[in-house]
């Protein structure tokens, strides 16, 4: 139907608002993006309403520079959200360590050497971490489903997925909190002689 119908049954503040901010235009191919932008541009120069033709991906980010440095505040979120996750990590890593600290001592007294002992734990976080890890790229691909299947707010949702490469970036560093978070309780446990690991009540 005609925009003059649609304007028509809209009850405007202004009347001076009855006209498309916004216009999409589907090209050929991306090698003449370029051209065609200049050629509209230069067709609308000395009208009334000049354009501004831009490509898709630029207006999005034009869009977004709007509101701050977004990319700038959700790294700092996600490293505020991934060094706490070490801590608690750690945490959790040294209170399972002392309380196996006599195991660690009946496996000298097998024969395992403090390196050894000290791969196996390193080998156990980075596997547990990895687990998680699994676990929510689960829950991402979830949400991202859940997300496409929502309203068409901004058309790059309906696009949303996780990408092999952001995947493995995440198991990469799901098993380096594991091993980071893990190391200096799984050296003091190491070092430990084994006198003193048999001895431990703690």
């Amino acid at each position: 139907f005609h925009l003059k119908y649609l304007f028509d049954n809209i009850r405007m503040r202004s009347r001076n608002n009855e006209f498309a901010g916004m216009f999409a235009v589907k090209v050929a191919s991306p090698d003449i993006l370029t051209r065609v932008s200049k050629d509209i541009d230069a067709m609308f120069r000395n009208s009334a309403t000049p354009t501004k033709t831009d490509t898709e991906r630029n207006f999005m980010l034009s869009f977004l520079s709007m509101l701050g440095d977004v990319k700038m505040i959700l790294m700092s979120i996600c490293a505020a959200v991934t060094f706490t996750i070490v801590l608690v990590a750690a945490n959790t890593m040294a209170m399972s360590v002392r309380e196996r600290v006599k195991e660690v001592g009946v496996l000298k007294t097998l024969g395992f050497s403090n390196r050894a002992i000290l791969g196996i734990i390193l080998g156990e976080a980075a596997i547990i971490s990895l687990l998680g890890g699994m676990l929510g790229y689960l829950i991402a691909i979830g949400l991202t489903w859940l997300v496409r299947q929502g309203p068409a707010i901004m058309p790059q949702l309906k696009t949303l997925s996780m990408q092999p490469q952001v995947a493995l970036l995440l198991f990469v560093v799901a098993v380096l909190i594991g091993m980071v978070s893990s190391f200096v309780p799984a050296w003091n446990a190491a070092r430990t002689s084994i006198l003193d690991s048999l001895r431990y009540t703690g």
